[in-house]
């Protein structure tokens, strides 16, 4: 017993949340991932399950180094690792592997990485440093400009054009830090427009170059048609992002009696209606899904459809209560300490992943469009678990420092200060 306290120090509701989570993951993912065994593993859903196991323990593993960190040095790690994360992020755009006209993911040693994942977790942290440095200070709106909106809108910049979910979601979780650290109203309207200005210039630019490319593909098929006498019906007209988030946003309110409603464009929405309508109160049973061997990604983009279907609202609302759970665990810290670095990078990190789980859910049950958001670790996916597992453990390891000592507001600056001038000490020992 001594061992287990020693180890898995912090909040042990938020361990024991993230436990359920897990356990939930593994008889879920085993259920949904049936058809994607068939296809990839030749029927073997061991192996499938056992990769799963494999990726959860290694989140539970990063949950468990990060715990151990102090949360003070993430503000130095953060800082450090902001511009490197950009960077990343501007490779991913223009090398990244494309799936479905979207470059998301790299390939790190044979493993498929979402650098977008680990900018979400800099991102706050970032924005959690530099809050109490200037909290309490008259500072600029240069200062504002640089320090706070530069990065949010470069990093939402570089996520936006290829995963616009992403993109809105890390937005919405930094304006509320933004407003919880008590920037500026004016501030925070002046970094709305912003946002809304580069939105639209990057929808323009979109939808003028979607058009020249389909005009230029509409010309070599009319060539290629005169040159072998007979029509080549090859080509299919390209849509610009307005459209396509147009075309998700009218198919929720479409009348479906006019629709086919199995088609390429509703085929998702209609199979995951059939799942949770179909599972009722208590459910149809553990690995008795039906809707698993027809929509797209059960284990992941609808994996809360699946749970409802075999479990029912009840298994619905369950892990439901967990996300609040641990966010309520979020808001105890920030009541305990409040307007501190460590306070304020738990609530954007704890508000991240229960917006994201809000998110994934509300598309499961039709309540939002259909994005690509999975439920933070229960959904599989490797970089997906690992991001999770660390932003729990960061949640932790502030829990365990609050446990360790009573740190007052102006220490805490002090040793972020100090975090800041060590590492300036050894940028000018490089040069």
């Amino acid at each position: 017993m001594n061992f287990i306290n020693k180890t898995f120090r912090g909040d042990k509701v938020i361990w024991i949340v993230a436990l359920i989570l897990a356990i939930i993951s593994l008889i879920v993912v085993y259920s949904a991932t049936s058809a994607l065994a068939v296809s990839k593993y030749q029927g073997d859903t061991g192996k499938v399950l056992m990769k799963h196991l494999s990726m959860l323990l290694f989140g539970f593993a990063m949950m468990l180094v990060a715990s151990r960190i102090n949360y003070k040095r993430y503000a130095k790690i953060a800082l450090l690792l902001m511009i490197p994360c950009l960077a990343l992020l501007l490779y991913t755009l223009a090398f990244g592997r494309n799936i479905n006209d979207a470059n998301r993911s790299i390939n790190l040693g044979g493993f498929s990485f979402q650098p977008s994942e680990m900018a979400k977790i800099i991102l706050i942290t970032y924005l959690a440093r530099q809050l109490i440095m200037i909290e309490g200070s008259v500072y600029k709106f240069k200062d504002f400009l640089l320090k706070l909106a530069l990065p949010i809108v470069v990093t939402a910049a570089l996520i936006f054009s290829e995963n616009l979910s992403t993109a809105v979601l890390l937005i919405a979780v930094c304006m509320v830090l933004l407003f919880i650290g008590r920037v500026k109203f004016l501030h925070l309207l002046a970094l709305v427009g912003i946002l809304v200005v580069g939105m639209g210039a990057y929808l323009g630019f979109d939808a003028v170059k979607t058009n020249v490319e389909n005009k230029h593909h509409r010309k070599a098929q009319e060539a290629q048609t005169l040159t072998i006498g007979e029509k080549v019906d090859t080509f299919h007209e390209k849509q610009n992002r307005i459209q396509t988030w147009s075309n998700r946003l009218k198919s929720m309110g479409e009348d479906k009696e006019n629709i086919d409603p199995f088609d390429d464009k509703h085929m998702q929405r209609s199979y995951a209606d059939i799942a949770v309508a179909s599972g009722s109160v208590f459910g149809k049973g553990p690995g008795k899904s039906e809707q698993r061997n027809f929509l797209p990604h059960p284990y992941s983009d609808f994996i809360y459809a699946i749970i409802i279907e075999e479990y029912g609202i009840v298994g619905g609302v369950i892990v439901l209560l967990l996300y609040v759970i641990l966010f309520t665990r979020v808001l105890r810290i920030v009541i305990k300490r409040p307007l501190t670095f460590g306070s304020l990078m738990a609530f954007g990190l704890g508000f991240l992943v229960i917006m994201q789980a809000m998110v994934n859910m509300g598309v499961s049950i039709g309540l939002l469009p259909v994005t690509g958001q999975p439920l933070p670790f229960v959904s599989m996916g490797g970089t997906s678990l690992m991001a999770t597992g660390i932003i729990f453990g960061m949640i932790l390891s502030v829990t365990r420092n609050m446990e360790d000592d009573e740190m007052n507001k102006e220490q805490e600056i002090q040793a972020i200060t100090e975090t800041e001038d060590d590492n300036e000490r050894e940028l000018e020992s490089g040069d």
